[in-house]
């Protein structure tokens, strides 16, 4: 069978049972998303906090498993845990749309069952192989191939950007990984099923759906890309017709009594949109993950309650939360502009990151902080540099730490086709203060800061940063806990590479989360705290916007200006269009 045949197969399927498919994704995710994650955030914080361990970082983990082992034995549980409960979900999924292809009338207690026995069969050396597994599926995340369970296994942008912008080799190195990944997901398309549904061990599933892929490849890919076109098409035809819809609206005055009213109507649409089409993606896998199983059911005919009072109060339960989102989004209720803080000082390459020069073209943009890394030098001075080495920007093979102030402030570096000087701490701050331009200060973590690092550079500034209504960070805890204690009225941020669990225990006054993985509920953990979160490092306008929308209270980037205009757009456009096609932009998988 061809791809178009074999898509056309699947689609006829999913609309000829669309609203048993749709009620089986519904459940499962909201069961996940309102129970599960919660729960395993619950065990995972109540057992960081009764090992009084107060945060989770790559910076710790030696810590962790030298000093700790009973948290990282707990931690290890709890990502077991996940893994059964990832299987259970897709397990369902699939238990579930068979039984629906086969026509068999199952009810819950049915499903249950099933799904009870494939796990408690499970043998323990199975979750090495579903680690391995889901995150070999994880490049089909976007094609409901996933789990809200395991939606934190992506790579940060700041590494990709880390990769592509000064590790070129490895980065392609990585690419070709990928691609080996994808290829071997797709040869193991059909493990799961053969495991739940022909009983088959681990081993013998492994090896049978690699016969069944073998030669087809391509086929199954090509299926899949049919998948991504046509969603794709499709979510941009229907909500640009709504879209369109309210763009005639908002230009004929004669509608400008009904034109907010219109708006959450199209608002609310667009979103029941998105609903659908995440249904229709993750439908579509799934039945294409079923191609070749043929199970059948035989199980006595009988009716089973509809439930139809449960549909019809979620049903008005989500209408009214749509509308109540959309009314308070239109009048600016809902979101407030964000800090804007510029990226070492640069705005879109407009000069050498960490310089003077940099600085003073970038503050004419009229950001509110403008971010910058210091380290300490040999002789325990303070220079303003964010690399371990001087090789990227000077071509020298040295570190900081292992050069006078003197020696650094007479080496030239060289970026963005610019030329420039190293700058002293004391002339950058200088600096700032002349523009009356605030500065957020990066303790960076290097091998060659003293000891005294952070007590030091207290006693020598603390006092003009906190007249200055200057902040600082770091992705050092330690560096956060003594810039507390010797700058107790300077506020400090705790930087995070990844959302992991909960939110840390700290004296900081806010958070710089890495935005990959920032998400609502970290936000609204923190604020819960009183503490602040700032995203770093958002360099597109849809990532911008997603921040924003997220409820950020500031936005680190690389483009400054760009993200003074997506601002400007978001609060001070009046189209109820344009602001419509903002949130579009940063609208997620509702089920992830």
């Amino acid at each position: 069978m061809g791809i178009f045949s074999e898509f056309r197969k699947q689609n006829s399927n999913f609309w000829c049972y669309f609203w048993k498919y749709s009620q089986i994704i519904i459940l499962i995710q909201l069961m996940i998303t309102y129970v599960l994650v919660p729960v395993l955030n619950y065990l995972a914080n109540g057992i960081t906090s009764l090992g009084n361990v107060k945060y989770l970082s790559y910076t710790n983990v030696p810590y962790l498993i030298t000093k700790k082992p009973l948290v990282v034995i707990g931690l290890i549980v709890i990502l077991l845990l996940i893994l059964l409960l990832v299987f259970t979900q897709f397990t369902l999924l699939l238990i579930s749309f068979q039984a629906i292809k086969s026509k068999a009338s199952l009810s819950w207690w049915d499903y249950l069952k099933r799904v009870s026995k494939n796990v408690l069969g499970l043998p323990f050396k199975a979750f090495g192989f579903f680690l391995l597994y889901f995150l070999i599926i994880t490049p089909f995340g976007s094609l409901g191939i996933s789990s809200t369970l395991l939606n934190k296994v992506k790579i940060p942008q700041f590494i990709l950007d880390w990769l592509l912008q000064e590790h070129l080799p490895l980065a392609i190195l990585l690419g070709a990984i990928y691609l080996i990944v994808l290829y071997i997901g797709l040869r193991w398309l059909f493990v799961l099923p053969l495991m739940i549904f022909e009983n088959k061990p681990i081993k013998l599933a492994l090896n049978r759906s690699w016969e069944m892929t073998r030669g087809k490849t391509l086929h199954y890919l090509g299926i899949f890309l049919v998948l991504i076109a046509v969603v794709s098409i499709m979510a941009t035809v229907l909500i640009g017709i709504v879209i369109m819809l309210q763009w005639l609206i908002d230009q004929a005055a004669f509608l400008g009594k009904i034109d907010f009213t219109m708006a959450v109507i199209n608002m609310t649409l667009i979103q029941f949109i998105n609903i659908f089409i995440s249904i229709y993606a993750s439908g579509i896998a799934v039945l294409i993950m079923l191609s070749h199983t043929h199970t059948h059911y035989f199980y006595p005919k009988r009716e089973h309650r509809g439930h139809k009072w449960f549909w019809g109060i979620m049903a008005v339960v989500v209408v009214i939360s749509f509308v109540t989102y959309n009314v308070t989004y239109f009048n600016n209720w809902l979101l407030e502009p964000p800090v804007t803080i510029s990226h070492r000082g640069v705005d879109d390459g407009n000069g050498i990151q960490n310089t003077v020069s940099a600085m003073q073209a970038t503050s004419k943009e009229k950001p509110d902080y403008i971010e910058m890394d210091i380290q300490e030098t040999k002789d325990h001075q303070f220079v303003v540099y964010h690399d371990n080495t001087l090789s990227n920007l000077a071509g020298i093979n040295k570190k900081p730490s292992q050069m006078t102030l003197d020696e650094l402030t007479s080496t030239k570096i060289h970026e963005n086709g610019k030329t420039a000087y190293i700058a002293s701490f004391d002339d950058y701050l200088a600096a700032s203060e002349k523009l009356n331009q605030k500065l957020l200060v990066e303790f960076k973590s290097v091998s060659g800061n003293s000891n005294n690092f952070v007590k030091h550079f207290a006693q020598k500034y603390g006092t003009r940063l906190y007249q200055d209504k200057d902040m600082v960070h770091s992705l050092s805890y330690k560096y956060i806990e003594q810039s507390k204690e010797y700058m107790p009225k300077v506020k400090a941020s705790y930087i995070l590479s990844f959302n992991l669990a909960g939110i840390p225990i700290t004296k900081a006054n806010a958070f710089t989360m890495e935005y990959t993985t920032l998400n609502s509920r970290f936000i609204e953990g923190a604020h819960l705290q009183n503490k602040k979160v700032y995203a770093w490092t958002a360099n597109d306008e849809e990532s911008m916007d997603r921040m924003i929308f997220l409820g950020s209270d500031g936005v680190i980037t690389d483009n400054l200006s760009l993200l003074n205009g997506e601002i400007h757009r978001l609060f001070n456009k009046s189209s109820y269009s344009e602001r419509m096609t903002i949130y579009v932009t940063q609208m997620q998988d509702p089920f992830n």
